[in-house]
């Protein structure tokens, strides 16, 4: 090819290929399908930012997985169509053949599997309101065919009277339409309006017992079982309920068979309620919340967690009566990281902008700063800095190990680069032997295939654990951070409950044995709390209260009180 001209009348023929092929594909023809998977792959390497690429490529996976009969396979392909689908509609929501496309596919999913018929819906309904604003845009057909869907969504969700009045409308564009006899069986009841039982302090324990802090934990399910004793039946009650379950019930799985059962038990349960209350702001938060917190390679559900945050963002900006400030500057937070798992790191630092534009709370704007900063790192040129004085050596390490930690995958890297230089000039330097391990282990976080997620993150588990004395009083910061770094893992997966034993050990008593330690009594507090959880879930009951039993001598000021009283531990007057 000679020319740009050449090239892009390749790139045409290469892409109407594709869409032929997948139209084939879509009538049953399953070597179609495998060419139209190549081609818009291809396709879409060239031009990673092209939505409508993006779109086709998702309905194509979503066609594979519908030809498939490998059971892991279908749900690998339905699962990653649907997030390509998903990226392309937050990219460009108002382009009508992206949402068709992310229309029909969710249309056709299984409702009981995927709940994704309300996907289809606001696809839908987006395309006829474009329709009706100007009818130039889009071809009458285009609308007629896309009302013909929207019809048969509503049913299948019992929306009768809104399908009737859809398929009313349809018959004054198209007189040759039959209005469908509908299953009246199919209507679904009324829906009432719902009581909110949360409050200000059962969502604030909420938000931080999913940060997998157990003291709130324990807290937010005492109050949330109370409601529920007085109101089972509330969907917002059902939807924190069945989270804050979900999260007890993955710290005492042994077996990863468990663990995922459990999310995909919850997410299944969370999609089934929003289908039935999609405006109901804090069942949409709670499926959000779910699914922010679940690992990406394994579950796929950022985007159902962006179109969660946006859509509360968007509800919140017509209605700021709708829950608080708070929540929405947090949930603003949460949208970009999710976009940023998404690859859509512009579209990330857009909302961190807006949120330090109009923010007072100078928490949340320093938040907000550090990730735009995080996500706006421009590679550092290493051969310079490698020629620096150690302490500067260092400093930028540090440095660069921070923001790789708060999410930049290139800064993680060049950390990973730094330190490995650093260990070899320095071999008998702890704290470089530290964080050489740590940013070996940081770097699994970026695999999206999950057993290059292990084995990344095992390697440098493995060099973690023999990287510092255990009991030397001048690492015990250290010490506190591989504890930490470990005991945020599902040991499920990493089996690290032996070595965050160790370390808390030493920490304990390396503080009571000294006066003279880099350490607060609130940080000391929080120790004897987890090691009794890591005692706990070992099974070691009898330490696991011998622990507590000292942590509720040690807490003075009564913090812990009602976590361990949940733990059967007396509280002395």
């Amino acid at each position: 090819m000679n020319s740009y001209e050449n090239l892009e009348e390749y790139w045409e023929e290469q892409f109407d290929k594709g869409v032929e092929c997948y139209y084939k594909a879509i009538k049953g023809d399953k070597k179609a399908g495998i060419e139209a998977h190549r081609l818009f792959e291809e396709l879409l390497r060239e031009d990673p930012n092209n939505t409508e690429l993006m779109a086709y490529f998702g309905s194509v996976k979503a066609l594979r997985a519908r030809d498939t009969f490998d059971l892991r396979e279908k749900g690998k392909y339905a699962n990653e169509g649907l997030k390509l689908l998903d990226v392309a509609v937050l990219k460009d929501p108002s382009n009508a053949l992206i949402r068709t496309l992310r229309g029909n596919v969710a249309n056709n999913l299984p409702e009981s599997r995927f709940h994704r018929t309300e996907t289809a819906i606001e696809d839908f309904e987006r395309i006829i309101n474009m329709y009706e604003r100007n009818s130039y845009g889009i071809p009458q057909t285009l609308c007629i065919e896309t009302m013909k869907s929207l019809i048969t969504a509503y049913e299948r969700l019992g929306k009768i009277e809104e399908a009737t009045e859809v398929a009313n409308k349809l018959l004054d564009i198209d007189s040759s339409y039959q209005i469908p006899k509908f299953n009246s069986k199919l209507t679904s009841l009324p829906v009432a309006n719902i009581n909110d039982p949360i409050n200000d302090e059962i969502h604030s324990l909420y938000t931080m017992a999913i940060c997998s802090d157990e003291v709130s934990l324990l807290k937010v399910m005492k109050k949330v079982s109370r409601l529920m004793d007085k109101d089972s039946n509330n969907p917002i009650l059902q939807a924190y309920n069945v989270h804050l379950n979900s999260i007890k019930n993955s710290h005492s799985f042994a077996g990863m068979v468990e663990l995922f059962t459990n999310a995909y038990k919850t997410a299944n349960l969370l999609d089934k309620l929003v289908s039935e209350y999609p405006t109901t702001y804090k069942i949409r938060y709670v499926r959000a919340m779910q699914s922010y917190r679940l690992p990406e390679f394994f579950f796929f559900r950022s985007s159902t967690a962006a179109r969660d945050f946006q859509y509360l963002s968007a509800q919140y900006e017509k209605d700021p009566t709708i829950f608080s400030l708070a929540i929405y500057e947090d949930i603003l937070l949460r949208l970009g990281e999710c976009f940023v798992r998404l690859d859509m790191v512009e579209e990330a630092v857009k909302q961190w902008h807006k949120l330090v534009e109009f923010s007072s709370n100078k928490e949340i704007v320093t938040k907000a700063n550090e990730l735009i900063n995080v996500f706006s790192f421009e590679e550092l040129i290493l051969d310079e800095i490698m020629k620096k004085p150690k302490e500067q050596l260092y400093e930028s390490a540090l440095k660069l190990h921070d923001i790789g930690v708060n999410g930049n995958e290139k800064a993680a890297k060049q950390s990973l680069a730094l330190w490995e230089f650093i260990q070899k000039e320095y071999s008998s330097c702890p704290v470089a032997k530290f964080y050489y391990s740590a940013s070996l282990t940081l770097l699994g976080r970026f695999f999206s295939d999950p057993y290059e997620v292990f084995s990344q993150s095992i390697k440098g588990l493995k060099k973690l654990n023999t990287s510092i004395p255990i009991n030397d009083p001048r690492y015990i910061q250290l010490l506190l951070h591989r504890a930490y770094i470990q005991f945020s893992l599902p040991d499920t997966f990493f089996r690290c409950s032996d070595q965050i034993i160790k370390d808390f050990e030493a920490v304990i008593k390396m503080y009571q044995s000294s006066t003279d330690i880099d350490i607060t009594q609130s940080q000391y507090l929080k120790v004897l709390a987890d090691l009794g959880t890591v005692y706990e879930k070992k099974h070691f009951v009898h330490k696991a209260k011998e622990i507590w039993s000292e942590l509720a001598k040690e807490d003075e000021s009564l913090f812990y009180s009602e976590f361990l009283t949940e733990k059967g531990i007396r509280i002395e007057d």
